[in-house]
Parts: C-alpha cells; sequence; structure tokens
C-alpha cells in the first residue's frame, strides 16, 4: 500500500508539469495555431478517446427496466457484440482495472452508454475485435433504493427470496456507492416431485426382528399367543432397559414413513454479501477503491440412516432369551447431511491519469477465500456394535443416538491471491491515417493455497504457493483512413500487433503472439480478423482454488440410473503447460448505415497442445479416458469423480457464428443531450444468434483414439439463442429463448447410444413504474420511484427429453428427475429513494 501511494505522489508531480507543458499546446498535443480569435471547444462530458460507434441514451435504457448496470450491459448485450464475450468496461473514458463495482450501480445513474468502433480495443491495449464500452455518468446524482423478492417453482416445493439495500452518490469526478444483499432457498425435496429415494424403507422409532429363526423370543409369542417375527420399540425404553411385555404392544407393527420425505433434489441455500467502492480524483489521476465479502451456505439432505445391530441376550438392554437384532435410525427424523460453506473477502485499489505524454493505470488487488465441506455418510455400526456389547449403561440403544455416531468427512481449504496489475500507453508516432499507439502492460501475482482433509488423521495441510510474472507490448497502427489522401480508397483500416511473455513457479518462461486488423471499406461494412498464439500454464485458479467436495446427482451410464456421487471441484497442482493457437474472422455488416439493422458472420477456429481443459460432462467415453478420476464400489456404484480440471495431448474446434440484430426506431442524435431530452417512443428490440459448431474434437492422452464430442458425449451441433425486448420509461418486457438441436451418446451398455433432445426454453419478464405512467401516482410517496417486476423462467416448463434407440426413457430420465424445478416465477419490488 505504501509503495502504491508512492508511486501516486510521484504521478502527481510529473502530472502538474505535464499540466504546464499541456497549456502550451492543443488538447492534442500539437502547438497552437497564432490567431487573434478565441475558440472554446468543449467534449461532451465522458467521452472516450475512440469516437463512439452506437449509443444508448437514458430514456432508451429506461425502457429496459433493468435493476443495475450489470443487469442492463447483459440485455444489451447482442447489441454490442453477438458473439457474447464480455466488454471492456470504461468508465467516464477511463478503465477501472480490477474495480467492478460500477456494475452495482443503478441504471439511473447512467447519462448514456457509448459503444465504441472496432479499433477502440487495440487503442487500449485489448485483443483485436473486442468491443469497448463506455459507461457514462451522470455529473451528480445520489441514490438509496431497496429491493425485495419473493420466488418459487410453479410446481410448488421449492421458494426463496432475496433483499437488497444500497446508496450511491456521484457528485463530479467523485463517486461512492454500498451495497448489501441476503438470499434465501429452500430445498427442493424428493417428495415434492414424486421422486423415489435412494434408499429402501425407514422407521423413524426403530424395531427388532429375530436375528436367526422365525421368532424374536418364544417367551414374547407366548405373552402374545402367536409367532412375532417383528416388534416396534417401545416408547418407554427412552428411559431405560423394557421388560419383555413391553414389546407386546408394538408387535407386528413399525413406524415407517416415506424416505422421499427426507431427500432432496436441490439442497438449501444461504447467500451474503456486501459491496462497497469509491473513486475520485487525486491530482491527475483517478482514485478507485472497492471492498468486496461474501458468505455462502449450502445444505442437502441425504435421508434418514438406518442401521442394524445385534443385541445379546443376557445383555443389559435385552429383556430377550435369545440375541435379536435392532434395525433403527440415528435420531428420529434427523437426517444425513451434505453442507459446504464459502467466504471470501476482496479488496482492490486502482490509479488512472496522465503521466506526461503515458496514459497510465496501476492496479493492486487482494483476496482471500475460505471454504468448508462436510459430508455423512452413515452410521459408524462397528461403533455402535462395540458400545452395545460394552454394556454401557450411558449409551442406550433405544433412545436418540448421539451427534458423534455418523460417519463423517470432510475438508477445509483457504485460498489467498496478490495481483499488481501496470498500464501504460501513448501514441509513438503519426502517420498519415493517424497515430501509432503502444501499450505496455506488466502484471505480477502471488497465489497461495491449502488443503486440509478431514479424515481424523493428523497429517499437514497440503499447501500450493505460485508467483507470475507476466509483460506484453501491443501496437495499434492505422493503415488507411476513409476520405484521407493516402490510401483513402480503401478505408478505414487498422492493423494490431501484440508480442509478449510469462513466467511462473515451476514452469520457464511461455511466450504469446499475434496480432489482427479491422477494416472497414465503407461506413455500412466492418470486417475483423485475428490470430493468436499463446503458450498457457494452468491459471490460479485451475491450480489453488479451495478444493470443495459435495454431493451431485448424475446419470450413471454403466449402472443406468441416478446416482449421487462425491463430487470434487476446485484447484489442481499436477495441471502442466501447452499451447494454443485462435484464428477467427467476423464480417459486421449495418445495411442502411445505422444502428437500426445489423447483420454479423464469422467463423473461429482454435487448437491446442497439452494445456487444460474443465472436466467434460461424465459419459461412458469420457470415463473410459480418466478411469483414475471416478471411484466404483464393489457393486460398481458410483461414489466419487475427481471432477478439477484435466491436462489433455489436443484439443480442436471449429465454428461458424452468425446474427441478425433489430433496434427501432432509430436511436436519435440528441440522446444523452440534456438541453435537447428525446422523445419516449416505445422501443423495439429484436436479435437472433446461431453457433454451428463444424468439429469438436479431444484427445486426451497420445495413444487413446481422438473423442469426436459431437457425436459422443451430447454435444449439439447448434445452437440458437433469442431475445425480444418492448419498453419505454416506465413499462416494458423482455423475451428470451434458447434453442439446442438434437445430439447422442455413445454408450456400450446401450445398443445405439441415447439420444438427447433439447429442450425449447423461452424466460420472459415485464416491469412497471407506476409513477411514470400515471400523473396521479406522483403524489403518492409511496409509488414515487417504485418499480414492480415478475419474470418467468422456463415459461414452458420443459426439460431435456432423453430417448433409447427404441424410442424408450431410459432409468432415471423421468421428468423430474432430469429438471426437478420446472417453471418458476419471481416477484419483485424496488424502491428507490
Amino acid at each position: 500500500m505504501k509503495a502504491i501511494l508512492r508511486v501516486a505522489s510521484a504521478f502527481v508531480a510529473l502530472g502538474c508539469a505535464a499540466d504546464d507543458a499541456m497549456a502550451q499546446s492543443g488538447p492534442d498535443g500539437n502547438e497552437r495555431p497564432p490567431s487573434g480569435d478565441i475558440v472554446v471547444t468543449a467534449p461532451r462530458r465522458g467521452e472516450a478517446e475512440v469516437p463512439a460507434e452506437t449509443e444508448f441514451g437514458e430514456e432508451e435504457i429506461a425502457g429496459y427496466g433493468a435493476d443495475n448496470i450489470d443487469e442492463i450491459l447483459g440485455l444489451l448485450a447482442p447489441l454490442i457484440d453477438a458473439s457474447g464475450e464480455e466488454p471492456v468496461i470504461l468508465v467516464n473514458g477511463k478503465e477501472i482495472g480490477f474495480d467492478r463495482s460500477i456494475l452495482a450501480y443503478p441504471p439511473e445513474a447512467l447519462n448514456r452508454i457509448a459503444v465504441l468502433k472496432a479499433e477502440a480495443a487495440g487503442h487500449y491495449g485489448h485483443a483485436s475485435g473486442r468491443r469497448v464500452v463506455n459507461l457514462v455518468l451522470k455529473k451528480n446524482y445520489a441514490s438509496r433504493h431497496a429491493e425485495a423478492a419473493v420466488h418459487g417453482a410453479t410446481g410448488g416445493g421449492q421458494h426463496g427470496g432475496d433483499l437488497t439495500a444500497g446508496q450511491m452518490a456521484i457528485a463530479g469526478e467523485t463517486r461512492w456507492n454500498v451495497q448489501g444483499r441476503v438470499s434465501l432457498e429452500s430445498a427442493l425435496r424428493k417428495s415434492a416431485r414424486n421422486v423415489a429415494a435412494e434408499g429402501g424403507p425407514i422407521d423413524l422409532v426403530g424395531y427388532v426382528v429375530p436375528a436367526g429363526g422365525e421368532e424374536i423370543d418364544p417367551a414374547l409369542s407366548k405373552v402374545v399367543g402367536a409367532p412375532v417375527a417383528v416388534a416396534a420399540v417401545p416408547a418407554m425404553a427412552d428411559g431405560g432397559p423394557p421388560e419383555l411385555a413391553d414389546f407386546a404392544e408394538g408387535i407386528h407393527s413399525t413406524h415407517q414413513a416415506s424416505p422421499e420425505r427426507f431427500e432432496t433434489l436441490r439442497p438449501s441455500r444461504r447467500n451474503l454479501s456486501l459491496a462497497f467502492g469509491a473513486s475520485r480524483p487525486l491530482g491527475p489521476f483517478d482514485a478507485s477503491v472497492s471492498v468486496n465479502a461474501t458468505s455462502n451456505r449450502s445444505s442437502r439432505l441425504r435421508g434418514v440412516p438406518m442401521t442394524s445391530a445385534i443385541l445379546p441376550a443376557g445383555g443389559v438392554w435385552s429383556p430377550f432369551a435369545r440375541d435379536v437384532l435392532l434395525v433403527r435410525p440415528l435420531a428420529g427424523d434427523r437426517t444425513l447431511r451434505s453442507e459446504n460453506s464459502a467466504r471470501s473477502l476482496s479488496f482492490s485499489l486502482t490509479l488512472s491519469g496522465a503521466l506526461g505524454s503515458w496514459r497510465t493505470m496501476v492496479s493492486g488487488s487482494y483476496a482471500r477465500s475460505w471454504a468448508d465441506s462436510r459430508l455423512e455418510q452413515g452410521i459408524d455400526t462397528a461403533l455402535v456394535q462395540a458400545l452395545i456389547d460394552a454394556n454401557d449403561p450411558a449409551f442406550n440403544p433405544y433412545a436418540p443416538w448421539p451427534e458423534r455416531l455418523p460417519k463423517v468427512t470432510g475438508s477445509r481449504s483457504e485460498s489467498e491471491s496478490l495481483g499488481l496489475r501496470l498500464n501504460l500507453a501513448r501514441p509513438l508516432l503519426e502517420l498519415p491515417a493517424g497515430p501509432v499507439t503502444a501499450n505496455l502492460s506488466a502484471d505480477a501475482s502471488r497465489d497461495r493455497s491449502s488443503y486440509h482433509g478431514l479424515d481424523g488423521s493428523d497429517r499437514a495441510p497440503d499447501v500450493y504457493t505460485r508467483e507470475h510474472l507476466g509483460g506484453e507490448l501491443s501496437l495499434s497502427i492505422p493503415v488507411a483512413r476513409r476520405g484521407a489522401d493516402f490510401l483513402g480508397p480503401l478505408g478505414d483500416l487498422t492493423a494490431d500487433l501484440f508480442l509478449g511473455g510469462q513466467a511462473a513457479t515451476g514452469s520457464g518462461l511461455r511466450r504469446q503472439y499475434g496480432g489482427g486488423f479491422t477494416w472497414s471499406p465503407a461506413a455500412l461494412l466492418e470486417v475483423l480478423g485475428a490470430f493468436k498464439h499463446r503458450e498457457v500454464v494452468p491459471s490460479s485458479e485451475q491450480l489453488g482454488a479451495p478444493r470443495i467436495e459435495t454431493v451431485r446427482r448424475v446419470y450413471d451410464f454403466i449402472r443406468q440410473e441416478v446416482a449421487e456421487p462425491l463430487w470434487i471441484t476446485g484447484g489442481n497442482p499436477l495441471l502442466h503447460r501447452g499451447s494454443r493457437q485462435s484464428l477467427s474472422l467476423d464480417v459486421r455488416v449495418r445495411p442502411f448505415d445505422s444502428p437500426v439493422l445489423s447483420l454479423s458472420v464469422g467463423y473461429r477456429q482454435s487448437s491446442g497442445e497439452g494445456g487444460v481443459a474443465p472436466f467434460p460432462e461424465l459419459t461412458p467415453t469420457i470415463e473410459a479416458a480418466f478411469p483414475e478420476r471416478i471411484t466404483r464400489d464393489s457393486e460398481e456404484r458410483l461414489r466419487s469423480v475427481d471432477a478439477r480440471a484435466i491436462n489433455v495431448a489436443a484439443t480442436r474446434s471449429a465454428e461458424l457464428v452468425s446474427g441478425i440484430a433489430l433496434r427501432l426506431p432509430a436511436p436519435s442524435s440528441s440522446q444523452g443531450n440534456a438541453e435537447e431530452p428525446a422523445a419516449d417512443p416505445l422501443r423495439l428490440t429484436f436479435s437472433l444468434n446461431h453457433t454451428w459448431r463444424l468439429e469438436s474434437e479431444l484427445l486426451t492422452r497420445a495413444g487413446m483414439p481422438t473423442i469426436d464430442q459431437l457425436s459422443e458425449t451430447g454435444q449439439s451441433r447448434h445452437y440458437l439463442s433469442l431475445q425480444a425486448t418492448a419498453g419505454k420509461r416506465g413499462i416494458g418486457g423482455d423475451l428470451r429463448a434458447t434453442w439446442s438441436s438434437p445430439a447422442q451418446v455413445r454408450s456400450s451398455h446401450s445398443a445405439g447410444g441415447y439420444r438427447y433432445r433439447p429442450p425449447l426454453m423461452v424466460n420472459a419478464g415485464v416491469f412497471i413504474l407506476p409513477d411514470k405512467l400515471w400523473a396521479k401516482a406522483q403524489g403518492l410517496g409511496w409509488l414515487e420511484n417504485l418499480k414492480v417486476s415478475l419474470e418467468v423462467e422456463n415459461l414452458l416448463d420443459t426439460y431435456r427429453r432423453v430417448t433409447l434407440s427404441d424410442g424408450s426413457v431410459p432409468p432415471g430420465f423421468s421428468r423430474h428427475e432430469v429438471d426437478p424445478l420446472g417453471r418458476t416465477v419471481e416477484l419483485s419490488v424496488r424502491k428507490r429513494f
């Protein structure tokens, strides 16, 4: 921290000298021409260094009914970049580094959103073709807000709610915000969906049966006048050893209960978060700080555990003349549980501004996280039997058993990360088409993680430490400009080049290089291309993320049943380096030279040797390729899956992407100008995007057959997404839909394999602000700045259908086993003060 502040002080001193020099020149750094006239130019507030391609003004933003900037960017994504890649974010024309607190601001704080021209990515030191979005805030704005939401499945059995409160303020270039959120969600039990439990029948009290032979005890049979093969544990047995006659009342009966009530399809959840962010000028620089804290917990019910133990004849607790078998639960309806909790705390500080002729940004971040998992796997029957055999008077086998008897496994992990990033940019020389801009970036990080299994052993925790250092130099070279004397007929053409290297603990220097171009021969046409080669090593997250062990419902193709194995995720320190090449070419067309209609088509190809990939969906092909990741018991039941990231020998993929976006009416040129308020018509947007996977191949190890993931592991070739919105200030709605083409999974255990038919998934939402629609509502304080929203997820209540080659539905793929939640509805109320 002290080092960063010293750098900031140096920046201030050098910045003042730069200001004196700038006073003798124009805003572009060139000498002012002598003139007797005074010319005053005032660029719009928050303007970026690269012109905007299109903008969204206040009224248009309000028509989407978003609750925060993050949500509005998601709704605008098809109009920003059809590829779906996250854009680079600027605030008032400046980069924000690690600070993401701006995304929690309400959209009412925005003056406009500007999508910059394609060459902006290279200008700001990012990969060619990546979109840059400039968020321009109002000069002065303050708001407090509170939001309450309730949601639930229309099929019943599951419900939840959220409560959010926050405050923010903007005063010129100074801004701050704070927001807290709590979210609760109930578990969805199998009984709510008529899904069969994994275990057999359960008894909430317990009973005794013969350990051998056909009756418990001839004396008990004589008391009741008939042979007795089963007798419920009497209620009075909780207080002391029962008599033989006490069992007579419960002969031929048990206290059975539906096991589905005590097993969950979806766990209960509780999430808490608190975030703070602030930004203010510091001399010629802007300083931003953000602090985030989260706490998450989930709990899954795994059924009432049943066990049996022998009550020896003549023991303290047995009134019988023979050994009998006591069958009982742990303690009434006390279930086995799988619990996970995670906590995190992060901090970031960013300084950005001009250092002489250099555009400078320095960012530092620190993050720490903790994760705990606890899994109860049954009752320690051996310990129970030992306590009974010892005739321990303190251990009543008929009473509720103590908490030490469940068999428990679990883990505790911790991670810590410290990062520093430096970006420098400036024009190097002037070409006829514009200045060549150089961007120099350097980053360093140190990550540490530890893992400790809670298995009762004294083994020291596994500790992993990694240090990383990297740098990159990129050049943005304007080759031609439309209308210029030199190469003007070519249109706008910019080339980007980059060269860099990275080094990390346990890995030598890794090179990375590539380039791209952005070409616009006419205003209505844009062509982008890029090539990248990177020698990569696993990220800090892939290597040292906290290890998490939880129970997950998956389909076991080997046994053709739904299983609930232990699912292991987190970092894998055994991962090693690899290389990756990518090639892309995109064409974007605006037929009317305006944002009203845009068309795009692109080709993407990537290949890699070595390197890292996420663990694929568990299918027979994947299990055969990674048998060491799968654990089964003596009956071949699936017990655990190590789903951490994997190393692969080679990968290759190629796809075509295309999209169409419609925006009506055309945006007004006066949007964002407070002195010329735009009209507020009903605004309509429509986008349709298509991805066609041409190939997707995976080679797990040398000598193994290549896996065609499009024909063997359930990947779809075609993916469609649609989004339509209609709204104005005060009322609106949106419709979102996705569809994937049928796919298949090959399995030697099923002739013809499994055929997947993905559903048409439709989500819809509407919102209303009464005070913006009815003048009478403006006089009622409780209706002013009030927004009511209704969201429906999975509107058609569809699910992925799976059949065998003969059309039958295999076990484990019934409606509620595939998607137990189904359609959900959320009602939320948001109030600004």
